[in-house]
C-alpha cells in the first residue's frame, strides 16, 4: 500500500516547515563587505553550531545541518530582510544557498506553478524557499509543493497493510506521517516496547545509551541462533558497534518501524525484505525480553 501525508500533517508542516528566523550561509568567498549586515547577525560558522538556539531541531531539519559544505560564516535576520536587500545583494546571497546545499533548496522541477515564486527566489535551477516568501505562497500551492517533496526524496509512502493482530497502541501510528520534528526509530521502538504506556516516547529524538539503558530496564537482551519472535528488537550495528537503526518485530514477517528523525519520515509497517535489504549495509542483532523466574 501507499500512505500520504493528511491534510491536518500537511497543515501542520507548512506552519513548521520554515523556521521562523531566516538564515543564510556565506562562505569566504561569497562574503562581501559592502553588502549593509546592520539589522542582522553575522555569525561564524563554528559558533553557529554550538549555539544553543539554532541547534533546536526545526532549524537542524528545515536547513539541513548535515548537508551544508563550504560555509564560513552564518547571516541570522528577521524574515522581511532578504526582501530589503538589492537585487544584486539577494543573487549574491541567494545563489550560494544552492551552492553549499543546505535545506530549504528545492528543484524547480518540484513546482508545477513556478510564476507564483518571487523570481529573486529562483536561482540555478533551484527554488530557495524562505519564511517571508513561503508566508506568501498560497496554501494549495504549499501543499503540491510538500507532497511531491516528500516522495521525491523523503518516503514514497511504500508500506505494509496492518495485520488484524496489530495491537491498538500501535495502530494509532502505524503507516502514518508526524506533524513534528525528531521522533526518530529508537524512539518508536521505546513507545513499542511500553506497550503504548508512555506515548511520549515516541516523539522523542532518543540516542543509543539512552536506548541502551531503558532496554535494560525493560529486561531485553541479545539473543543468538534462537530466530525471532513477536516482540523482540532487531538493532542494526556499523562496524565500531553503534546502533544506527532499530525495529520492532510484531509477527508474520512484519516490522514497526521509522526511517529517521523528520517530520517527512512515517512510522510504517514493513515487510521484513523491504526493512532487510535498506539495512543490509550494517549487523542486525536480534534482542528479546528476559523472562523472570519465578521461585
Amino acid at each position: 500500500m501507499i500512505i500520504k501525508p493528511t491534510k491536518k500533517v500537511l497543515l501542520s508542516w507548512m506552519e513548521s516547515y520554515v523556521p521562523e528566523r531566516d538564515l543564510f550561509f556565506l562562505s569566504e568567498e561569497h562574503f562581501n563587505n559592502e553588502i549593509d549586515f546592520t539589522d542582522v547577525l553575522l555569525m561564524p560558522i563554528d559558533e553557529f553550531y554550538t549555539h544553543s538556539m539554532y541547534q533546536h531541531l526545526n532549524y537542524v531539519n528545515s536547513y539541513e545541518y548535515w548537508n551544508i559544505k563550504n560555509a564560513q560564516y552564518v547571516i541570522i535576520a528577521e524574515k522581511e530582510w532578504i526582501e530589503s536587500k538589492s537585487k544584486e545583494d539577494q543573487q549574491l546571497i541567494l545563489s550560494f544557498q544552492v551552492q553549499c546545499e543546505r535545506g530549504l533548496v528545492l528543484p524547480v522541477k518540484f513546482i508545477k506553478e513556478i510564476e507564483k515564486v518571487p523570481s529573486s527566489f529562483v536561482q540555478n535551477g533551484h527554488v530557495i524557499i524562505q519564511r517571508s516568501m513561503w508566508e506568501g505562497l498560497d496554501e494549495s500551492f504549499k501543499e503540491r509543493l510538500l507532497t511531491t517533496m516528500v516522495y521525491e526524496w523523503w518516503d514514497k509512502g511504500e508500506c505494509e497493510e496492518p495485520p488484524k493482530s496489530l495491537p491498538s497502541f500501535l495502530q494509532l501510528f502505524a503507516n502514518t506521517f508526524g506533524h513534528n520534528q525528531g521522533a526518530n526509530c529508537l524512539a518508536a521502538v521505546l513507545y513499542a516496547i511500553s506497550k503504548g504506556k508512555q506515548k511520549w516516547f515516541i516523539y522523542e529524538w532518543i540516542y543509543q545509551e539512552t536506548f541502551l539503558k531503558k532496554l535494560s530496564q525493560y529486561n531485553y537482551e541479545e539473543v543468538l541462533g534462537e530466530g525471532i519472535q513477536q516482540g523482540d528488537i532487531v538493532v542494526w550495528k556499523d562496524e565500531n558497534g553503534i546502533i544506527q537503526h532499530a525495529a520492532y518485530y510484531i509477527g508474520e514477517k512484519l516490522y514497526f518501524n521509522k526511517h529517521g528523525q523528520t517530520m517527512f519520515n512515517p512510522w510504517k509497517i514493513l515487510s521484513k525484505e523491504q526493512l532487510y535489504k535498506e539495512w543490509e549495509h550494517l549487523t542486525p542483532v536480534t534482542m528479546r525480553k528476559r523472562v523472570k523466574a519465578h521461585i
